[in-house]
């Protein structure tokens, strides 16, 4: 008798368990007897995909940022030379200045934005021939003046303006604009939004200056660094000369006939 009654126990926990069974199988689906696989991004892919998404969000604030110049004074065409031309040249077509590549000598124009990153990239747009940044060597209209690194004081500028000071990336080129604390300028410690490039101070600077010169005469300010750039060879030739001791024969010396 008591072993029946253990045998009619185990029936019915087999039969409550069968029944239970199907019911959460009925409800919440049957569970697979294999684990369920979750593909994980490499480290790299995971640090591809918030650079791009960093780079997008970077675009897109330079896509949205806006002119700090006002427009070209109507005063400034008329004094052009040949007022009528001047005025079928829009500021945006003109910019605020133009650069001139040290590498390929190829004019870049340089558009002052309001915000963190003042002149965007930097770099020459000669197609793919030149990827140069722009540096010291390079010569710039007024908008752009090489700062020298030993100062780090300025005057302070006007209420609501912005700083009239930028370092510019040495890998990719973006501009960034100097951080002032009263009168003093601090060029350290700035992590390039483009790349993730460093600064410690060793970027080059340069001082946003006055744009109406060029916005007056772009041909004229394009002749000042045609000129700059001549005398810069010259300069370079005679330091030649005078380090060799002589100067080089021509060519066309009566020494070189036969």
């Amino acid at each position: 008798m008591p072993r029946q009654g253990r045998m009619l126990r185990d029936r019915l926990s087999r039969a409550l368990d069968w029944s239970l069974t199907s019911i959460f199988e009925t409800v919440f689906g049957r569970r697979s007897s294999t684990t369920t696989s979750y593909h994980l991004l490499p480290p790299t892919a995971m640090r591809k995909s918030e650079d791009s998404s960093l780079s997008r969000s970077l675009q897109a604030y330079l896509d949205s940022a806006m002119p700090a110049e006002a427009p070209t004074e109507d005063y400034l065409i008329q004094e052009n030379k040949y007022p009528a031309i001047r005025a079928l040249r829009s500021d945006v077509e003109l910019g605020d200045g133009i650069w001139r590549c040290c590498n390929c000598c190829h004019e870049n124009i340089s558009t002052h934005y309001k915000g963190t990153f003042p002149f965007k990239y930097l770099c020459c747009d000669r197609c793919d021939r030149c990827d140069r940044i722009i540096r010291s060597n390079c010569h710039s209209s007024e908008i752009l003046s090489p700062f020298p690194y030993g100062m780090i004081r300025a005057p302070k500028p006007a209420p609501n303006r912005e700083v009239r000071y930028a370092h510019i990336c040495t890998r990719c080129g973006l501009s960034h604009r100097a951080v002032m604390e009263g009168s003093t300028l601090d060029f350290y410690g700035v992590t390039c939004a483009g790349c993730g490039n460093a600064s410690y101070g060793d970027w080059p600077r340069y001082y946003i200056g006055n744009n109406e010169p060029y916005r007056r005469d772009p041909d004229a300010s394009f002749v000042k660094l045609v000129d700059a750039r001549a005398d810069d060879a010259v300069r370079i030739a005679f330091r030649r000369t005078v380090t060799h001791g002589k100067r080089a024969s021509s060519r066309l010396s009566w020494r070189n006939r036969r």
